[in-house]
């Protein structure tokens, strides 16, 4: 009953609040969508695909965008990636290679639950380097994680296991951010930087500015968190290990995984897409000569969390192209006075982009603030590639698991809350402000000849 009268109230009220201050009826209809589906997607009132639904609906009925922007999300890269990768996770489910896959972890001598989150941080960082699609990341590990989970004893919700799977997700995302060809937001960086100033961001700059902050220290203080948080006791693996020789079946989905991460990994030589390259493997593994992936498996997928991932892309979409957002942002840029302190001052920049992520998703704050950048520089007195790198400062700080889709994903195929995400995210979100932050800050003071 209270749900169904916040359904109803709180559009309402945010839309008569908006009235006030804002002069067009569109845009008000725009920021009172925005904010509602946002909560809405915060807090689960009703069912994240309803709430999906109702943003596409209500963004196509009163025109807030053209339509190919409104439904650019089913277009996108990112959709077609997240579609192939069920499908991939299926067939490494048919075959029973994540059981095998899994051997790995179960077969850590003494396993404490520590040092099984440490093997897991450190297999999914590595993981981040290897292939470039944090969407494709996840897909694949959430299957050998439930295996892994179980095969430490932990039944599905049992503290044990939803650490677990958060560790696998949380590991493969965020560090990922300051690694550059491992995340969406990095790449568009990327792009925009050399369309826009002329000049490329390297790979190795790129990790020496902000690894050792944003990957390396935040890895460890997310072990530490979940470790915290979700602490059991390991118990004896249900699961064991046999050293059984490859079947035909697995060495072909191997194969069609190999090459998948050998094209993903050269990409930057063929410039075909992550989503195609997916897309070919699954076509060859439902191919009826192999029939890995069956009609059951297609039947099986979870399409209400592929119309989430492709309700948040085109939120971001429809918030990068829309001119008052813009304005409004450039308003408050146009405002900030820069104080003596320049900590301060890198501190309140970062930490304004990164809360305008909490409206226009993580995607869309290089979209937007790359263009801008230059007139940050001017009005901060910072470089211009200062400027930028405070963009991954924000964009590596996540405050709502919607901000970020590979995460939403995440937390679907691995049934796990929403809130548990919200409220692991909003203490990592305080965590990194406060310490880590200045830490970055002082870093790239010390690096900031090198690169």
């Amino acid at each position: 009953m209270i749900k169904n009268i916040l359904f109803f109230l709180i559009p309402l009220v945010i839309y008569i609040s908006l009235s006030n201050f804002i002069v067009d009826e569109k845009n008000v209809i725009l920021v009172t969508l925005l904010i509602t589906v946002i909560i809405f997607w915060a807090t689960s009132i009703i069912p994240d695909y309803q709430t999906s639904l109702i943003f596409l609906f209500t963004s196509l009925i009163f025109s807030l965008s053209s339509k190919d922007i409104i439904f650019s999300g089913f277009s996108s890269s990112a959709f077609w990636l997240v579609f192939a990768g069920m499908l991939i996770a299926s067939a490494i489910k048919n075959v029973k290679l994540s059981e095998r896959f899994s051997t790995f972890f179960t077969n850590i001598k003494n396993p404490s639950y520590l040092s099984i989150l440490i093997y897991i941080n450190i297999f999914s960082l590595l993981f981040s380097f290897i292939m470039p699609s944090s969407l494709g990341r996840i897909v694949l590990l959430i299957p050998i994680a439930a295996i892994i989970a179980k095969n430490f004893g932990f039944k599905e919700h049992d503290n044990g296991y939803v650490g677990i799977m958060l560790a696998f997700i949380f590991s493969t995302v965020i560090p990922a951010f300051a690694i550059l060809p491992a995340n969406v937001p990095n790449m568009i960086l990327s792009g925009l930087t050399h369309e826009i100033y002329g000049f490329e961001l390297l790979y190795s700059h790129y990790l020496v500015a902000n690894f050792f902050v944003l990957g390396f220290i935040k890895n460890i203080i997310i072990v530490a968190m979940i470790y915290f948080m979700y602490h059991d006791t390991v118990k004896p693996s249900i699961l064991k290990s046999e050293k059984n020789l490859l079947s035909k079946d697995e060495k072909i989905v191997i194969g069609t995984t190999l090459m998948m991460l050998l094209f993903w990994t050269t990409d930057f030589i063929h410039g075909i897409s992550a989503s195609v390259i997916a897309i070919v493997g699954v076509l060859f593994l439902a191919n009826p000569a192999i029939n890995i992936i069956k009609n059951k498996d297609l039947n099986s997928i979870n399409f209400a969390s592929l119309l989430l991932v492709a309700s948040i892309i085109s939120l971001g979409n429809i918030v990068a192209n829309n001119d008052y957002i813009k304005e409004i942002l450039n308003t408050t840029i146009n405002h900030f006075e820069p104080t003596s302190y320049e900590i301060l001052n890198q501190i309140i920049i970062s930490l304004f982009m990164a809360i305008s992520g909490i409206f226009i998703t993580q995607p869309s704050i290089p979209a937007i603030f790359t263009p801008m950048a230059e007139h940050i520089s001017l009005i901060s007195n910072f470089s211009l590639n200062e400027v930028i790198m405070m963009e991954v400062t924000a964009f590596s700080t996540i405050f709502l698991p919607f901000q970020s889709p590979p995460i939403i994903i995440g937390l679907a195929l691995a049934n796990i809350k929403q809130t548990k995400g919200v409220k692991f995210l909003l203490i990592l979100a305080v965590i990194t402000i406060i310490f880590l932050f200045p830490l970055q800050y002082f870093w790239m003071q010390l690096v900031k000849n090198i690169i």
